[in-house]
C-alpha cells in the first residue's frame, strides 16, 4: 500500500510527518490527504465562496461516521472527539478510517457521574493514550449547567465535585504524557484556573479551551496565569458561541476573540453531523475573521497553523 500524498495546499500538514514520526496505528499517523474529491461539488451549505478552495481545521468535532462529501474531505481536517468511555472505539475507528484526522480520547463534564472509579478510569485512559500515541485528551473539562450539577445545592455541590476530580485527574494525565488537551468550560472559570496552575505544575499539556464562552478579560487572565508553561489556545464556534448564545453577545464575543493572540485562536464546527461540519467550521472561520480584521482565506490559514501547533505542543512543527 502506497503512503498517500500531503496536500498541495497547506504545505504546514505535511510538516506533522515529523512531529508524529512513528505511529503504530493508522489513526495516529501523520495528518495526510487521501488525494480523494475530484471535482465532486462542495456541500450546498457552504457559507462563503471564497472559502470553496479552502483547507480548513475543524479543532474540536464529535463526528464518528462518515457522510461528507469527497470534496469536502479532501478539504477538511479535524480532532475527533470522545463524549463518554463508550465512545472510543468508535472515535478510534473513525480516525483509523481517514490520515486528516486526529483522535480524542477522554469523558465530558456531563458524563461525568458515569465514572465510578477515577483512578481505575485514568488507567485505562493512559493505557488507551499510550497504545495512541497520536491521541489527544477530550473532550474533558467542568460545566455548571450539566444536568449532574443541577438540584438541590448537595446535589450540586457532588456533581461538581465529581466534574473536578475527573476534569484534574484528565488534566494532569496530559500533562505528564504531554498530550494535547481539548477543555469544556463552562461557568467554572476559578476552577478551571486552579486546574490549569496545577497541570503547570506538573508536566506541559497543551490546551485548547473549546467553544471559549469567556470575556477579553477572561483571555488576559488565563494566558497569564500559566505564562510561559504551557500553551493555552482558543477555540471558537458558530454552533455555540453564536447560534446557542444569540446575537446579544456579539460585540463581547468580537471582543473576547480580538483579544486571543493570533497564534492561538483556533476554529470548530463542535456538531456530531459530518453532513455539517465542514460549513459549521466554515460559519466559524467567518466568526473569527469578523473579530480579528482578517480576511477569510487568511483566516482559515492561520487557524489552521494554529491547530497544527496546537497539536504538536504549541510550537509550529518543522
Amino acid at each position: 500500500m502506497t503512503t498517500p500524498a500531503c496536500l498541495p495546499v497547506p504545505s504546514d500538514a505535511c510538516t506533522l510527518e515529523k512531529t508524529f514520526a512513528v505511529m503504530a496505528c493508522r489513526c495516529c499517523a501523520p495528518l495526510q490527504s487521501d488525494d480523494e474529491g475530484g471535482d465532486e461539488a462542495l456541500l450546498p451549505m457552504e457559507p462563503d465562496a471564497a472559502l470553496a478552495a479552502a483547507t480548513i481545521f475543524d479543532s474540536h468535532n464529535h463526528i464518528f461516521a462518515d457522510a461528507m462529501t469527497a470534496r469536502a474531505r479532501r478539504n477538511f481536517y479535524g480532532v475527533v472527539q470522545a463524549v463518554e468511555e463508550d465512545d472510543w472505539p468508535r472515535v478510534l475507528e473513525r480516525c483509523g478510517a481517514s490520515s486528516r484526522l486526529r483522535p480524542g480520547l477522554g469523558v465530558h463534564p456531563w458524563q461525568a457521574h458515569r465514572v465510578d472509579d477515577v483512578d481505575a478510569y485514568l488507567s485505562r485512559l493512559e493505557r488507551h493514550l499510550e497504545q495512541h500515541p497520536g491521541a489527544i485528551v477530550g473532550e474533558v473539562g467542568l460545566c455548571k449547567c450539566a444536568k449532574n450539577a443541577r438540584g438541590a445545592k448537595e446535589a450540586r455541590d457532588a456533581g461538581l465535585a465529581a466534574q473536578r476530580r475527573l476534569f484534574v485527574g484528565q488534566l494532569l494525565l496530559a500533562a505528564r504524557l504531554r498530550r494535547p488537551a481539548s477543555v469544556h468550560a463552562v461557568k467554572q472559570h476559578a476552577p478551571l484556573k486552579d486546574a490549569l496552575a496545577a497541570a503547570a505544575a506538573a508536566g506541559r499539556p497543551s490546551v485548547a479551551l473549546h467553544s471559549f464562552s469567556g470575556t477579553a478579560h477572561h483571555v488576559g487572565e488565563l494566558l497569564a496565569l500559566v505564562g510561559g508553561a504551557f500553551p493555552v489556545f482558543f477555540g471558537f464556534s458558530h454552533t455555540i458561541n453564536v447560534a446557542m448564545n444569540g446575537s446579544r453577545g456579539a460585540p463581547a464575543l468580537h471582543a473576547a476573540i480580538a483579544a486571543v493572540p493570533d497564534d492561538r485562536v483556533l476554529v470548530e464546527s463542535d456538531v456530531d453531523d459530518p453532513a455539517a461540519a465542514r460549513a459549521a467550521t466554515c460559519l466559524a472561520v467567518r466568526l473569527v475573521a469578523e473579530a480579528k480584521g482578517w480576511g477569510v482565506v487568511e483566516t482559515a490559514e492561520r487557524t489552521r497553523a494554529n491547530a497544527l501547533a496546537w497539536l504538536a505542543g504549541g510550537d509550529a512543527p518543522t
